[in-house]
């Protein structure tokens, strides 16, 4: 597990700048394998908690669960900017092709819906 003092370097090299405290212990804790919730009002920074951990973690997929799907739209943009493989799975993405993909480990991280994750099949295969 890293130390506080290399995420926040790790975290200004990739991403451009510094974190808050409680995003950096936010990342630490799941790095460690707790359970965390973040409660903090919109716009304060809640997506960093989870991008963290992909720069420590090499072969970790991270499920985000989001309603808002520009929220989803956003994140792809970002981490395909730093080079972390993503896909928002939409009605237009969430395709058979997409799921082997997933599969095979080729996303870091994975967007998707609540009613999506919930319904569609093809997370039963994966699980």
């Amino acid at each position: 597990i890293p130390s506080i003092a290399t995420i926040y370097t790790m975290v200004h090299e990739r991403f451009g700048f510094i974190p808050c405290n409680w995003q950096v212990q936010s990342a630490q804790a799941q790095l460690k394998k707790r359970d965390v919730v973040t409660l903090s009002p919109t716009g304060s920074g809640k997506t960093l908690t989870f991008w963290i951990p992909l720069l420590f973690n090499d072969d970790g997929i991270t499920i985000l669960i989001t309603l808002l799907m520009i929220l989803g739209d956003k994140n792809v943009i970002e981490l395909q900017e730093v080079n972390i493989p993503v896909v928002n799975l939409s009605a237009a993405t969430a395709t058979d092709t997409i799921f082997e993909e997933i599969a095979t480990q080729k996303f870091r991280v994975i967007i998707v819906s609540p009613k999506r994750i919930l319904s569609d099949h093809r997370f039963n295969t994966l699980w």
